[in-house]
């Protein structure tokens, strides 16, 4: 009777057999581990990187045909921008308002000059800007006209004559052109 109740006790369990190497479910859940790491990191990075919004540029004519630049950034700013006005000056492109959001490096050309310097690693970043000969540098803390700290003042409209301009020899950006062989 206890050899045939130790047998029948033996025929009555079901064991299941795993087949799986151990090797490869520690790589299968190492490679999942890595994987959720990975996009949640990324995820908090971009995160903390667009967590301050982008500067929004706008090109534009105003009521009297003066160019205008138009410094938006609701964070810095709020609802009223900075305008930069340009008399006497006349923009290349005829299609304006153009606005220009730089969430990510812009280095195409603008309706105003060209894009001298940006960077959006994290945002707003810093753009330096050169328009009909003036430069506008814009960080968090200021704003620079001219290579002079002029500082945020919500509201604010600047007016930018061609006597005020920089010497062009300032306006070159060292060692950026290309010379050739």
């Amino acid at each position: 009777m206890g050899a045939s109740g130790a047998v029948a006790g033996r025929v009555g369990r079901v064991t299941e057999t795993d087949d799986t190497p151990p090797m490869l479910k520690r790589l299968f859940w190492g490679f999942v581990g890595t994987l959720f790491v990975y996009v949640t990191g990324y995820g908090a990075c971009q995160a903390m990187r667009v967590r301050g919004g982008p500067w929004n540029v706008t090109h534009a004519l105003g009521k009297d045909g003066v160019p205008e630049l138009r410094i938006e950034h609701p964070r810095l700013l709020g609802p009223q921008p900075v305008t930069l006005r340009f008399p006497g000056e006349k923009p290349s492109r005829t299609d304006l308002p153009i606005t220009a959001v730089f969430s990510v490096p812009i280095t195409n050309a603008m309706p105003f000059g060209r894009v001298v310097f940006v960077d959006t690693t994290l945002l707003p970043g810093t753009v330096t800007l050169e328009c009909f000969g003036h430069a506008i540098e814009m960080v968090p803390r200021t704003l620079f006209v001219d290579f002079k700290d002029v500082g945020w003042v919500p509201g604010t409209n600047i007016v930018l004559d061609a006597s005020s301009k920089p010497s062009p020899e300032r306006l070159k950006s060292p060692g950026q052109q290309w010379k050739g062989r």
